[in-house]
């Protein structure tokens, strides 16, 4: 097989090879050295396409993780919703582990902190994480990073929000329906114990 012609564009390169186009990046271009003139076998012309496959789901990846903070889980997901196989979803995740574009605990770090800011406890945090596919042992270092002022803060804020709710009820069932509000939101008896409600 022979490289007929190359075209840069844009974002690409248009290769003709054996008189077929076939659309390659900058990177393919070079690891295989695609130059007008060029002798291919059948297998390098696989490994060029395969190389090309992979860059392409490795920036839709990466755009992914920018754009919405995701973890390990949930990039995977992505890609085999997408149709790349088990093999190159986790060679991708492992370069944008390598390149630290990718880092779970600094993602579950800003998501527990956004969690609490919307009034989570810690029990539904940590629910959230690891509906997210979040590992056990990055969960657990992350919840025991917790700034309990802030937490504690954000407790109060919901605290003084919803204590006026229930002011129909007698002091014994208002208390306790306060109470169960801020379980049902993922805080712990020790938690709301610090609430001293009356």
């Amino acid at each position: 097989m022979i490289v007929n012609d190359l075209k840069a564009y844009k974002n690409y390169y248009l290769v003709i090879i054996d008189n077929k186009e076939y659309k390659f990046s900058e990177d393919t271009i070079v690891n295989f050295r695609l130059v007008k003139g060029k002798e291919l076998s059948k297998d390098t012309l696989k490994k060029a396409l395969q190389s090309e496959d992979l860059n392409y789901f490795y920036n839709k990846a990466l755009q992914y993780q920018i754009r919405y903070m995701k973890g390990r889980a949930e990039i995977f997901n992505y890609l085999i919703s997408k149709g790349v196989s088990i093999n190159n979803a986790n060679i991708i995740l492992n370069k944008l582990e390598d390149t630290k574009i990718l880092d779970d605990k600094m993602v579950a770090s800003s998501l527990t902190r956004s969690y609490i800011k919307d009034k989570n406890g810690i029990l539904l945090i940590k629910e959230k994480l690891k509906d997210k596919g979040f590992k056990n042992e990055i969960i657990e270092e992350v919840l025991n990073e917790i700034d309990y002022d802030s937490y504690f803060d954000s407790l109060n804020n919901l605290y003084n929000k919803i204590k006026n709710k229930y002011d129909k009820f007698d002091d014994y069932i208002r208390v306790n329906k306060i109470k169960a509000y801020l379980l049902s939101r993922g805080y712990t008896f020790s938690d709301i114990s610090e609430l001293n409600i009356k």
